[in-house]
């Protein structure tokens, strides 16, 4: 029976390659960044090597920026602070402390993704410095908040609270509601994780009572921008009106000031018309017997050219009219001959597009059906969410794949005693998280060969978290034979192994960490910073961590493809912070609503116009002491 069951795993895996090397034509090797970006890349450092040497330091700045952004965007952390580091200095030459600030809180922001909190902090204090010489207090009251929450981070509460209270005091200055509000929240949690329960709780009515003014200035600016909309209609239905009776106004003056000019020449001239008219009269009548005489003349001429014209006009017009007609007729028939031939060849054109079109179709369908049927083997292997809840009754998979076919999966397996039956209550269960290189067919094709291994790990007898992955980094490289080859594909993953007789939980990780909560506290214990294959050495040793369960304790592994997505109002990433936060709101919810929340959560934060980056995938465990 073991056999057959093997077989049928081996005969899936092999079904997967010959798949991916159908519709991916051949494994490519993972770079850093995808072409495309890199080629971006290439041409911003070419140009900001061009502005540098014209002493364009403003645009060099710029598209420095952009490499930096570009880095951060794919996943390059380390190579986003290097370029943004780079800026620094010609920022400096120009002054901008603007862009310095941000630069520095941007590499704090992504050093508290590495966790490394002490970077971290060093460049939100070197954020603070450039907002203090900017001398703007709304600045200054963020760059605050920033270096607080680090030091609450590090559990050094008696140093975040001077920093808020510092920047509660800037926002107050400023009238500024909100910033008073996040401010106070800050400044509530620090002083009830230092005791002072007192303080905190005053710092909850304060921020109680800024939220209800928050909501009334809402309100209020509601009803002024409505009443000012209508104010703006009622003045400018007045202001036209008055324009129209000024312009009627000004009519009548220009007609009234033309009517008194001419009055005034005509009076000044009549004397001298006067003494004009008498001797025109005279000439008028002897010009008027030449001028009869002329107008014969030109009459009998005008006749004459008259009869000639409408004989030359009677002879060109026929030649013309013949010509054109002729002309005309040469037109029509070339026009139906080019219709012809034009109508002939949409035909053929149309004929091939609907054949091409029907045969595109066609492999469209087979493709759709091959990757389904990829996605019905995939999920028959994924072990079943209710063997889950078997052993961990309140519990929760949040499972959302990129494509069709996901290169993340969960992997959970009970180990039976040494009688070999399997006992809910006494036996072991081992339980992990695990993110491949890439997502769709490839991550897909990965997935499998990671999930055949894990279960051959555990059958040989191997139990220990930080021997298993030992174990499956050398199965890794033995089967995509990175010792010989260019492959650099892998896996992070977290993975438990959950004792009821001793009642601990061992933990190991490749790159992804452990979040536990017991007793209201979250804890993150992070994983070694080896994948497992990729770059990995073949007898690479990974750290076994145990967590003894004194008291009812929520587990969560996850992958990265949660905090990495990018969306909100800014386009930012959601964040280890943003995530770890969420995790201690909903821990004290039943396992079904905290996955619908997580849900709700990312939707709401990837919106309509982000794409999802990557595969998602969170696991979550009550455990009882």
């Amino acid at each position: 029976m073991v056999k057959l069951i093997h077989a049928i795993k081996y005969f899936s895996i092999t079904f997967f390659f010959a798949f991916a090397l159908l519709f991916t034509a051949a494994a490519q090797q993972i770079t850093l960044l995808p072409k495309d970006k890199q080629d971006d890349v290439d041409r911003y450092l070419e140009l900001v090597t061009r502005y540098k040497q014209a002493n364009n330091l403003q645009q060099a700045i710029f598209y420095l920026n952009r490499v930096a952004f570009t880095y951060w965007e794919n996943g390059s952390l380390r190579e986003a602070v290097t370029y943004f580091l780079e800026s620094v200095p010609l920022n400096e030459k120009v002054g901008n402390y603007t862009d310095i600030k941000a630069i520095y809180s941007n590499i704090g922001l992504i050093y508290t993704d590495l966790e490394r909190f002490d970077l971290a902090l060093e460049n939100f204090h070197k954020s603070l410095d450039a907002r203090r010489k900017l001398n703007d207090k709304s600045e200054i009251a963020a760059g605050l908040i920033d270096v607080a929450y680090i030091h609450g981070a590090l559990r050094q509460h008696d140093k975040s609270i001077p920093l808020l209270e510092e920047a509660l005091g800037l926002s107050r200055d400023l009238g500024n509601a909100r910033l008073t509000f996040n401010c106070l929240s800050l400044l509530s949690f620090n002083y009830d994780k230092t005791g002072n329960i007192a303080k905190a709780q005053e710092m909850n009515e304060m921020q109680t009572q800024i939220k209800q003014l928050i909501a009334r200035r809402e309100a209020e600016v509601e009803y002024e921008r409505t009443l000012a909309e209508k104010e703006t209609e009622v003045v400018r239905g007045k202001f036209e009106r008055t324009e129209q009776a000024l312009e009627m106004e000004l009519q009548k003056l220009r007609a009234r000031a033309t009517r008194d000019s001419l009055g005034f020449v005509v009076q000044s001239k009549q004397d001298s018309l006067k003494q004009v008219e008498q001797i025109s009269t005279q000439r008028a009548q002897e010009i008027e017997l030449l001028e009869t005489v002329r107008e014969n003349q030109e009459l009998a001429q005008k006749a004459l050219e008259a009869r000639q014209r409408a004989q030359q006009t009677v002879i060109y017009s026929g030649a013309a009219g013949l010509f054109l007609l002729l002309l005309l007729s040469m037109f029509i028939y070339k026009g139906y001959r080019d219709k012809q031939k034009a109508n002939t060849l949409l035909s053929n054109q149309n004929e091939k597009i609907r054949k091409q079109s029907g045969q595109i179709k066609i492999q469209n369908e087979n493709i759709s059906k091959s990757i389904n049927y990829a996605l019905g083997i995939q999920k028959a292997l994924l072990p079943m969410q209710e063997t889950l809840k078997e052993y961990f009754t309140d519990s929760f998979i949040y499972f959302k794949p990129r494509d069709v076919v996901s290169g993340d999966y969960y992997w959970f397996k009970p180990i039976p005693g040494e009688n070999g039956e399997f006992n809910i209550k006494t036996d072991k269960f081992a339980i992990s998280a695990i993110d491949c290189t890439g997502h769709g067919v490839p991550g897909a094709f990965l997935s499998m060969i990671g999930y055949n291994l894990l279960d051959e790990i555990i059958d040989k007898g191997v139990h220990k978290p930080g021997r298993i992955l030992q174990e499956l980094n050398r199965g890794i490289r033995k089967a995509l034979r990175q010792d010989v080859t260019d492959n650099r594909d892998g896996m992070d993953m977290a993975l438990c192994l959950w004792d009821p007789i001793t009642k601990t939980i061992e933990f190991s990780g490749a790159k992804n960490p452990l979040v536990y909560i017991s007793n209201g506290e979250l804890i993150r214990i992070r994983g070694d910073k080896e994948s497992i294959g990729g770059g990995a050495h073949f007898d690479q040793e990974f750290t076994t961590h145990t967590i003894p369960i004194d008291s009812t304790t929520w587990i969560y592994m996850f992958t990265d493809g949660y905090i990495d997505q990018f969306g909100g109002n800014e386009g930012r990433k959601f964040t280890i912070k943003n995530f770890a936060e969420l995790l201690l709101y909903i821990h004290e919810l039943p396992a079904s609503e905290q996955r619908e929340i997580l849900k709700i959560t990312f939707n709401e934060w990837k919106r309509e116009e982000f794409t999802q980056i990557d595969d998602v995938l969170v696991v979550g465990c009550k455990i009882e002491a």
